[in-house]
């Protein structure tokens, strides 16, 4: 492409295909959010007034956990076709002609 601003595609896709493995640690993580949710016995007598707010914070741990995995998505799905539309753009400045290769104007210049 041309001499002003370089994009490594090839570190935004490296970076897309990595993201998964935030979505696989937030459910281990819940995995252990839900070994941590102990039954009303377990409180015993006194603590059992203070299980409503553990169980609350429980619930919004959950949450942000699902708010994450769902933000971890979005910016994968995004991240996918900004390199996709960046190789696009590259690709659209090049012509092969058998086993030679040139580049054209860019795409908006």
């Amino acid at each position: 492409m041309s001499d002003g601003i370089q994009t490594n595609i090839d570190a935004i896709a490296r970076y897309a295909r990595q993201l998964p493995y935030y979505q696989q640690e937030a459910d281990k993580f819940g995995t252990l959010i839900d070994t941590a949710d102990v039954s009303n016995e377990a409180w015993g007598v006194i603590g059992i007034f203070a299980k409503q707010g553990y169980t609350d914070r429980l619930a919004e741990l959950r949450s942000l956990l699902s708010d994450l995995k769902d933000g971890v998505d979005g910016l994968t799905t995004k991240l996918d076709t900004a390199s996709q539309m960046y190789q696009g753009n590259e690709d659209a400045g090049k012509i092969t002609f058998g086993k030679y290769q040139a580049e054209i104007d860019a795409v908006g210049e």
